[in-house]
């Protein structure tokens, strides 16, 4: 069994204003030897998926970090979120991201908006976060100098999907060529509830990021009962890739198991989905430096947390021989009532001031999120979000360094 040693916890960001969220967070390491971490900050302190993108560095493995860059800032009528990095085999950075925006009342109301909260005088009623919000699509940005400056965001071409969210960095393959995971619905445009549930893709692009196409479909339903979600790429000694995915059932929307999917042809085809032993969403996964692989996932149900799982192929994987690399982050009690997030009615995700149930704890579930790099060194580093013990949980985002011990 194998089991980490030598952890130990370092915070990566949390707002010293304690106003905004920080969450969803993908770290690498550079050729030059920093680890960078970019992650979502969002405008308001609960979860939102209208921010902005955020990069810190550290050059000391993720022991500490510096100072805090925004890459793509949120303005009164956009936002963006669910980004990931990568650097491409030249040194150019390449950061994806989707994005919103907010579409303006044209007509003064001419009563008040139904939901009282939040009310703020920089952002307005929630009608507006709200009934107005839309995804407008996928991005890419690029650096050339480090990530000191980045390029105006560049559209990633996501048809014949309408949406295309994303959920970790891109992938370049020996060729040079890019892949991007994405997930979305060909029918329609929001999230949920028309009636298509959720395929998984790659898109891919052959001159450095400039240009995109739809590749492949890694894993779609037909009869519409299983979204496939979030996807996370490995490639194999041999040459195979691996994609493992969150899997949703509907219409309850219930997490299940991930499910594997495999390809021989880079990317270009791949086998059906096969259901595993292992619970929790969403992975990130990783060659190690002697010859195995890991795969880190976030652990949604008590006692919640972050874990780690080892294979000697790739292919073989066992819930069993799972270890744990972070438990907990979420909080026992909340002294305000909680907003809910943009992505669902103001009422149904409100949480009401006082205990917090672990086995119904509302939006205080979405801890985990994990992202994992091995060091030059050998040394494993992971970064996941979860909330703050206090009476005033807020999101932050975090790291946790260890080495393997078998």
């Amino acid at each position: 069994m194998t089991t980490p040693k030598n952890v130990t916890h370092h915070t990566i960001y949390l707002d010293p204003n304690r106003s905004h969220c920080v969450n969803q967070v993908v770290v690498k390491q550079l050729g030059n030897g920093e680890v960078v971490a970019v992650f979502n900050e969002e405008r308001f302190p609960y979860h939102h998926d209208t921010g902005q993108t955020v990069l810190m560095r550290s050059r000391d493995g993720g022991c500490t970090w510096g100072d805090r860059q925004v890459i793509l800032p949120y303005t009164p009528t956009l936002g963006n979120w669910d980004c990931g990095i990568v650097e491409l085999a030249g040194g150019e950075l390449l950061v994806n991201l989707t994005m919103c925006a907010f579409f303006k009342r044209g007509v003064r109301p001419e009563q008040p908006s139904w939901s009282s909260e939040p009310m703020t005088s920089e952002w307005g009623d929630w009608t507006w976060a709200y009934r107005l919000r839309n995804w407008i699509g996928t991005f890419v940005l690029k650096s050339g100098d480090g990530g000191q400056s980045w390029s105006q965001p560049i559209p990633v071409n996501v048809l014949p999907l309408k949406h295309a969210g994303t959920r970790l960095g891109c992938w370049q393959l020996p060729d040079g060529a890019i892949l991007l995971g994405v997930y979305g619905r060909i029918r329609g445009y929001g999230e949920e509830g028309e009636g298509e549930s959720t395929r998984s893709a790659l898109i891919r692009s052959d001159d450095g990021g400039e240009n995109w196409e739809y590749y492949s479909t890694l894993a779609y339903d037909p009869a519409s009962i299983i979204d496939y979600e979030e996807p996370a790429l490995l490639r194999l000694q041999d040459g195979r890739l691996v994609c493992f995915l969150r899997t949703l059932v509907n219409p309850s929307g219930d997490a299940k198991n991930m499910v594997m999917v495999i390809s021989e042809d880079e990317g270009f085809s791949w086998t059906s989905p096969k259901w595993t032993n292992i619970w929790g969403y969403p992975a990130e996964l990783t060659p190690l430096q002697d010859g195995r692989y890991l795969m880190v996932y976030g652990y949604r149900r008590p006692p919640y947390g972050v874990r780690g799982l080892i294979s000697e192929d790739g292919v073989t994987w066992d819930a069993n021989r799972a270890f744990t690399i972070r438990e907990g982050g979420v909080p026992g009690r909340h002294d305000s009532d909680q907003p809910a997030s943009t992505m669902m009615d103001p009422t149904s995700g409100r949480m009401r001031s006082g205990g917090i149930d672990w086995y119904n704890p509302g939006l205080y579930q979405h801890i985990g999120y994990p992202s994992v790099a091995q060091l030059a060194g050998g040394t494993i580093l992971t970064a996941y979000h979860e909330w703050t013990g206090d009476d005033s949980p807020l999101q932050y985002v975090r790291c946790t360094r260890f080495e393997l011990a078998d």
